[in-house]
């Protein structure tokens, strides 16, 4: 339920404008909805941008995989990289000098 007395900007100071176009028909929703919630128009429509805002970059911050795409993954990661001639001997200069870093 959209509550404007939680957001986090009802506190501040209220000195940024956006203008928005839309036709008739939202218009309409928008004054039936604020009234319903006995509020004023720039109240509603501060804390509906808001929830929406942060449910879109929550949204946006976590990746969902499908489950085959789940299953490759773990696949990919259950699997052993075959070692490359660059990558066999950095771990042969490795051990040498470790054995002989005294």
């Amino acid at each position: 339920m959209l509550n404007p007395y939680t957001s986090s900007g009802v506190s501040g100071k209220l000195s940024r404008t956006t203008l928005v176009r839309h036709d008739d028909r939202l218009a309409i929703l928008i004054e039936r909805a604020a009234t319903s919630l006995a509020l004023d128009k720039s109240a509603f429509l501060r804390a509906a941008i808001e929830r929406e805002a942060v449910r879109v970059l929550e949204a946006q911050s976590r990746h969902v995989l499908s489950q085959k795409d789940a299953e490759e993954f773990a696949a990919a990661l259950d699997t052993s990289p075959t070692p490359t001639p660059r990558a066999l001997d950095a771990a042969c200069n490795y051990q040498w000098r470790v054995v002989h870093a005294d």
